[in-house]
């Protein structure tokens, strides 16, 4: 028996329960074999339940996570308003799924549930990695990986995106064993290495514009002052008049990068990107898809595409480095929705370079995110904690010898 059977299915019938029938039939026409898992990312435009009545009409009770999305990617590329899925199955891995449930009554609370019944059900048994997807409108990105590393440690290798919802920002939808979850994180665990490498790429490609500002005050995700200005007014400041006309949307255009001053990439200052989500023009507050701690050093960034373009390539290099020896045998994409909105019909070039490094063969699963998860260099010792991102692409590959 194979080591590894990975099959991708894709659909974008009209019809929901008709669509999960055609993703999930294609899906395990493709493994060849049982599934022990499966992977399902969906646009928000299907009836969610007869979509997942449709899928398990196939697959029967084979273990299932996913959600919503801002974009699928797939084996054939980008999409939208589609289904895609991924079935997978190994007779030396483990494949382990669990669900944390009201996420945002308390982010950390939560996730940290979820470490504990994933640390059960997994006992002893050495663990690769942990594939996260939180409800994209579930308060701060951040105290999701906190509560996770509480329970885990901060050594365990954590990537995944946070679920959208075809870029309305309202709510989003978690698939679970093949129930729909409003609220919630589901998650993979996968354990056992025999023979197989996890490489990890996480780069954006946005530069700072060269200004270097201190937020002064905050509360979690939201963001009161800047320089002890009202944090909108300093915002618009930098936009101008015509581009803040554009509020909120523009934010993902230029969202705020979160210095780090222990740590360069290439020469170059480091920065987690920090995307606003919502702006109060009463109050003057900006909430963020994650939160940026009081005292913190900032600067304003933006991207080309083609710069954007090129961050997805160096994260597949990225990868590919960190595979060591293997060969890749999948590939799990999570891509900020805000560079999915820069590129606009450029959107496919991104899966292309990554697929352009890594195999254009290789199966692929991923969607477009409300944040993204995954360490800056899992081959760095310092830099090998997972962190929350935007405006970032993080890569996901599953490597055999």
């Amino acid at each position: 028996m194979p080591e590894l059977l990975v099959g991708v299915g894709k659909s974008i019938h009209k019809d929901s329960f008709k669509a999960g029938q055609e993703a999930a039939s294609e899906a395990l026409t493709r493994h060849g074999g049982v599934p022990e898992t499966l992977i399902v990312f969906g646009s928000c435009r299907f009836n969610h339940k007869e979509l997942l009545a449709g899928i398990t009409s196939i697959t029967g009770d084979i273990p299932m996570v996913g959600g919503t999305t801002a974009g699928e990617i797939s084996t054939s590329g980008f999409s939208t308003q589609s289904v895609v899925i991924m079935a997978l199955s190994s007779p030396i891995l483990d494949f382990i799924t669990s669900i944390g449930l009201n996420m945002s009554k308390d982010e950390k609370a939560c996730s940290a549930s979820l470490a504990r019944k994933i640390r059960r059900k997994n006992g002893k048994k050495k663990t690769l990695s942990l594939l996260i997807f939180p409800n994209g409108m579930g308060g701060d990105g951040v105290k999701v990986i906190e509560g996770l590393h509480q329970v885990l440690g901060t050594s365990i290798e954590i990537v995944g995106g946070y679920l959208g919802d075809d870029d309305r920002f309202e709510n989003t939808f978690q698939y679970y064993n093949g129930k729909v979850y409003r609220d919630a994180i589901p998650a993979l665990l996968i354990s056992g290495e025999k023979g197989f490498e996890t490489g990890i790429g996480v780069r954006s490609g946005f530069e700072s514009i060269g200004n270097r500002f201190y937020c002064t005050d905050s509360e979690s995700n939201i963001v009161k002052k800047f320089e002890d200005e009202r944090a909108l007014d300093l915002y618009k400041e930098f936009l101008g008049e015509e581009r803040s006309k554009r509020l909120p949307g523009i934010c993902l255009e230029y969202p705020f990068g979160l210095i780090d001053e222990k740590v360069s990439i290439a020469g170059k200052e480091y920065f987690q990107l920090r995307c606003g989500l919502t702006v109060d023009h009463e109050k003057g507050t900006i909430t963020l898809a994650a939160s940026i701690p009081k005292g913190s050093a900032l600067t304003l960034t933006t991207a080309s595409r083609r710069e954007i373009i090129n961050g997805a390539r160096l994260a597949a290099q990225q990868a590919s480095k960190a595979l060591k020896n293997t060969v890749p045998r999948v590939v799990l994409m999570f891509s900020c929705v805000g560079r999915k909105l820069v590129l606009g019909r450029r959107t496919q070039e991104e899966v292309d370079a990554v697929k352009e490094i890594l195999g254009e063969d290789v199966p692929i699963i991923g969607f477009y995110t409300y944040g993204e998860i995954g360490p800056i260099n899992k081959m760095s010792e310092e830099l090998a904690i997972t962190k929350f991102h935007n405006e970032t692409v993080v890569l996901w590959v599953l490597g055999k010898r």
